[in-house]
């Protein structure tokens, strides 16, 4: 792990990660892998590069394997439109009173996008959190 990424409070931990969303639903996409002796707290995943419009599609975020979607539920691709090319998705907890609540990955675990309703299409995904030395 460099020293520039340990020292910083928020960091793009993952880049670029390909996406199918045409893909059967319950079809999971690992994200990120929690290095060795850390710690992560997921805070936001940006969407985009969108090959084409993903129509209805339907993901969900959280630990890889299981339900995945203990970061995010259900999360509604829909807003996303003819315009898919100069447009990016952002899912991430909204609070409001109440602070939301985020899991925390622990080392090698992993953060991972799943397919619940098919739609159309592939994109990137860039995953946002804190990585925390344990």
């Amino acid at each position: 792990m460099s020293d520039l990424l340990e020292q910083l409070a928020i960091a793009c931990v993952a880049e670029g990660v390909a996406v199918d969303l045409t893909a059967a639903a319950d079809t999971e996409t690992v994200l990120y892998t929690v290095p060795s002796g850390y710690q992560f707290i997921p805070l936001m995943a940006v969407m985009r590069g969108w090959s084409e419009d993903p129509g209805a599609a339907v993901v969900t975020l959280g630990k890889a394997g299981g339900n995945c979607d203990e970061f995010l539920g259900n999360q509604t691709l829909s807003n996303i439109t003819a315009s898919f090319a100069d447009q990016a998705a952002i899912l991430q907890p909204i609070p409001s009173a109440t602070p939301a609540a985020s899991v925390i990955l622990d080392a090698v675990e992993q953060l991972a996008i799943e397919i619940t309703t098919q739609g159309t299409g592939n994109c990137k995904v860039d995953v946002f959190g804190r990585l925390i030395a344990v």
